[in-house]
């Protein structure tokens, strides 16, 4: 395979190999590059930018089937609820569980990775993830009711693991100066899938008996399986001793065997005892203070998001005289592109702030030196201002019964306020242990999800106690106290940051931007 590498420069590099975006940079001074890249053709580091970005555009995709596939039965509840007779809030079980995999399956996954590699381990998720759609798609006995929820409770288990391993290829690949928005465009990736899914199977199944919403999702996984297979390649790599990495064939064949079949020939040799204790690191990183304050305001702004989501289906498709709107399959799905103008809208402030502001800032007032905090200022005009009006205006809408549109505008205001902080929350906690992005993952990936997973249990209750309008009104409230868990940070992260377990806590803190 060509491993064509680019020079080892030490201070500053060329415009002419840089992005548009960080032209602008290099237009103000040179760009250091962190980590320091070597000469050796199989550092990723030093791969061509036609090459990271297949890897990354690959990726993405991964992560955005593997999201579609748990909630792609998302929307088309009536059909369930005839079939399995069941309730509508207990066929949304089913989205519960789809969520308790993707929270369970990183951490069972992530250490495997080390020992199988990342590339190997993200194509057979995604083959096991084609297998529990073709599972759920068959579950059409009105007795198949807890099989079918334990197909999307795997899906779950396997769909999300591209997503957690993703920030760990992302710190391979991408210098410090990149991966701001490296990390949007994966997290984006995903968490389109969480709202396309139920889009296009809610449109798809709307005329058709609801087992179609997985079938088409077999297609867009096996397409998946195959770029996997043809463009993935393993990006661990030991800088401090090229020794200890394996020798990968240069032939493509041989090479795509060696990186996917059984064995770790393309990463260096691990036991099963260092595999266990990888295991633990994220409970580990779990327990340390700077982890505890990002996730407490993690899980509450994008569980607010979660659960909102989750439960829109609900509101919409209950009859008008039991206070919904009565929404068909089809108009749900219609809805539902209020979440793609916010996922949207994200994605653009996400690629044009998510380095610039931090980049900014400590060139401003700390003479181009990083810190970690800088990326969290970012956070200030979306989870602080917009997810509390969101939650406002979808609660306000549900009380009085408001037009459709009004309850529209709340969830794209929430998508863009809630969506906004997930790339910025996940790029802050992988620096500060930036030798453990992979597990990091797994630890906020399962913050944002453990509030949605619950909710559907106990939401009932909540809106029989206060009403519809105070159960999101109260969201609005914990959403504007949850930031002031970042404001923590900003003003003390680096105290926080050093109160750490096991060693763990490194950081780029201190690294020079800029070069003279």
């Amino acid at each position: 395979m060509d491993t064509k590498a680019t020079p080892d420069v030490e201070k500053s590099i060329s415009s002419s190999k840089l992005s548009p975006a960080d032209n602008h940079d290099v237009a103000h001074a040179h760009v250091v590059l962190i980590p320091k890249p070597s000469t050796h053709p199989r550092d990723p580091l030093s791969w061509c930018q036609h090459r990271k970005h297949m890897i990354l555009a690959v990726l993405c995709l991964a992560s955005f089937a593997g999201a579609i596939a748990p909630l792609s039965g998302q929307l088309n509840l009536a059909d369930q609820e005839k079939l399995y007779n069941k309730s509508k809030i207990e066929e949304s079980y089913a989205n519960s569980a789809a969520l308790a995999g993707m929270a369970a399956g990183p951490f069972f996954f992530a250490p495997i990775a080390h020992r199988l590699g990342r590339s190997s381990v993200i194509f057979w998720c995604v083959a096991c993830t084609t297998v529990c759609q073709i599972w759920g798609a068959v579950m059409t006995n009105p007795k198949n009711y807890i099989p079918y929820v334990m197909s999307r409770l795997f899906a779950g288990f396997f769909g999300a693991v591209p997503t957690v391993l993703g920030p760990r290829i992302v710190t391979d690949l991408f210098f410090l100066h990149q991966r701001g928005r490296a990390f949007t465009v994966l997290h984006m990736a995903f968490l389109f899938g969480t709202i396309a899914g139920p889009t296009f199977s809610g449109f798809v199944s709307a005329h058709s008996f609801f087992p179609v919403e997985f079938w088409w999702t077999v297609g867009l996984l096996g397409f998946t399986l195959l770029c996997c297979f043809f463009f993935l390649e393993e990006t661990g790599f030991d800088r401090t001793c090229f020794e200890k990495n394996p020798d990968i064939p240069n032939g493509r064949i041989a090479n795509r065997i060696a990186t996917f079949f059984p064995g770790n020939r393309v990463v260096g040799p691990t036991t099963w005892k260092e595999t266990a204790q990888i295991g633990l690191t994220p409970l580990l990183i779990g327990l340390c203070p700077a982890t505890i304050i990002m996730g407490t305001f993690t899980l509450i702004s994008f569980g607010f998001y979660v659960g909102v989501n989750a439960l829109t289906p609900v509101w919409l498709q209950k009859p008008v005289s039991a206070g919904g709107y009565g929404f068909s399959l089809e108009q749900n799905a219609a809805f539902t592109f209020s979440h793609w103008i916010g996922i949207i809208v994200v994605q653009f402030y996400g690629h044009c702030l998510n380095d610039s502001v931090p980049f900014y800032l400590a060139r401003r007032f700390n003479n181009g030196v990083w810190k970690p905090e800088y990326r969290l200022h970012v956070l200030w005009l979306p989870s602080l201002v917009l997810n509390p009006i969101g939650l406002g205006i979808f609660g306000a809408a549900l009380q009085y019964n408001l037009h459709y549109m009004v309850l529209a505008l709340g969830v794209f205001i929430v998508t863009i306020g809630s969506l906004g902080s997930v790339p910025v929350t996940v790029n802050y906690i992988v620096e500060c242990f930036k030798g453990y992005p992979a597990e990091v993952g797994v630890v906020v990936g399962a913050y944002r999800i453990v509030y949605g997973l619950t909710i559907g249990f106990y939401i009932d209750g909540w809106v029989e106690g206060v009403g519809v309008g105070w159960v999101y009104g109260m969201m609005a409230f914990f959403a504007v106290v949850s930031f002031f868990f970042v404001m923590l940070l900003m003003w003390k992260g680096e105290v926080i940051r050093r109160i750490r377990f096991g060693g763990l806590g490194s950081s780029e803190e201190g690294e020079r931007l800029v070069g003279e």
